[in-house]
């Protein structure tokens, strides 16, 4: 466990509170094509799943503090009574895969897509494709 410190500092005591984050407007974004960069499988709370993501659409923010915006989708996968983890007929991924004529994952990567935006469960807007 890492050790706790304190703060004791005067010249920041008093200065901790809500405070106002900023906010990208992702709307602009809304129908330019770009290129998938990446799909990769992960494992999460709640199991395997795959990441897709465009390259970087634009880099806001500072040289210290880059926020490299990109579109990405989330797909779960499923584990059969075999215990290989994959994707039945007729999922999301199953119709994700076959829009983009991919057979593997891999075969995603350099295929275009458009983006669009879709909304949090927190209200935040992020850009996303189908």
């Amino acid at each position: 466990m890492e050790k706790e410190t304190k703060v004791q500092d005067k010249k920041i005591e008093g200065k901790f509170g809500k405070i106002v984050l900023p906010k990208i407007d992702v709307s602009e974004y809304i129908g330019k094509k770009v290129k998938i960069e990446s799909a990769d499988v992960y494992e999460g709370e709640f199991g395997y799943y795959l990441k897709v993501e465009t390259k970087v659409v634009e880099t806001l923010g500072t040289k210290e503090k880059p926020i490299e915006l990109r579109g990405s989708k989330i797909l779960g996968l499923q584990q059969d009574e075999d215990g290989t983890y994959g994707y039945g007929e007729g999922t999301k991924l199953d119709l994700f895969m076959k829009k983009y004529k991919a057979d593997k994952f891999k075969d995603l990567v350099g295929k275009e897509v458009v983006l669009q935006t879709s909304t949090s469960k927190t209200g935040t807007d992020f850009l996303s494709f189908n």
